[in-house]
């Protein structure tokens, strides 16, 4: 009788989602856009944002297809602050310099808001995934500085990002918005970046100076340059998604029983980005 009650539950419509349900509410990471960094303490997977950046984006596959950071290291990593690696380690061959890609029109995008203030955009919200802001009267959007976010560091003057990259690693960095280029996000294995050795930032401004003591990047590629059958797979929920927004809503409405004081009914964007799954075949 009890097994009969479970397979009726499993045939009500609603019950359980179908496949054409799932599709809706998930979507494949494109294997252009998927960067792997193998760290000694594990894999990460980072989404490339080419609808943003995609000069940064572009810039980023060509590096991992050239083997560059392959043999390089973290090695400028500050505790609540950002993880860094690139050409400033070493001698290593120029790359051109690339023109800043910190915001873009909003025309085009699927833009969806929090409707929750923010304290340094007029709208903050989630395109593609990514935490994202924009301001209707300029009609421009940009990506948000949140924990995970990759980026390309830069000189003093704007335009001198070339091959410098770092991921966020702190949650007070957003006053960087703007300011320098965010091209993608940790989709898996942020763990495995907040293990990195840390520098002091009184020192060096955080650059390890003992060599032996930087955690090294075993290696970097793009999902695509790999064969097919040894390609990781991941989905990212879709922010325009009921599955989404049923998530956001968990994080706003504290009304457990353990709350006998309630939060306000607010989120911030950073704390709610899109989830993210690897696909077992």
């Amino acid at each position: 009788m009890r097994l009969f009650v479970i397979l009726f539950a499993l045939l009500v419509v609603g019950a359980v989602p179908s496949l054409a349900q799932e599709n809706q509410e998930w979507r494949k990471v494109d294997p252009q856009n998927l960067l792997l960094i193998e760290t000694l303490h594990g894999d990460v997977a980072i989404e490339l944002n080419a609808r943003f950046a995609p000069n940064h984006a572009q810039r980023m596959r060509g590096l991992a297809k050239a083997q560059f950071y392959d043999g390089l290291s973290f090695y400028r990593v500050i505790e609540g602050f950002v993880a860094q690696g690139g050409r400033e380690e070493g001698d290593l061959p120029d790359w051109p310099v690339l023109i800043n890609e910190n915001d873009r029109p909003t025309e085009g995008l699927n833009f969806v808001p929090t409707g929750s203030p923010d304290l340094y955009a007029p709208i903050a919200g989630h395109e593609g995934g990514f935490a994202a802001a924009h301001n209707p009267d300029t009609g421009r959007a940009w990506l948000m500085h949140c924990v995970g976010a990759m980026a390309m560091a830069r000189d003093e003057a704007p335009d001198t990002g070339d091959t410098d990259f770092y991921i966020v690693i702190g949650p007070s960095t957003r006053y960087l918005d703007r300011n320098l280029t965010i091209f993608g996000r940790v989709i898996d294995g942020m763990e495995f970046i907040q293990k990195l050795n840390r520098g002091d930032r009184a020192v060096g401004n955080g650059v390890i100076e003992d060599e032996a003591m930087r955690d090294p990047i075993v290696s970097m590629r793009v999902a695509a340059d790999l064969p097919a059958e040894s390609r990781p797979v991941y989905e990212v929920m879709r922010d325009d998604s009921k599955a989404f927004e049923d998530f956001k809503t968990s994080k706003r409405v504290r009304n457990a029983a353990f709350f006998y004081r309630h939060p306000p009914e607010v989120i911030e964007a950073c704390n709610v980005q899109a989830p993210a799954r690897r696909v077992v075949p």
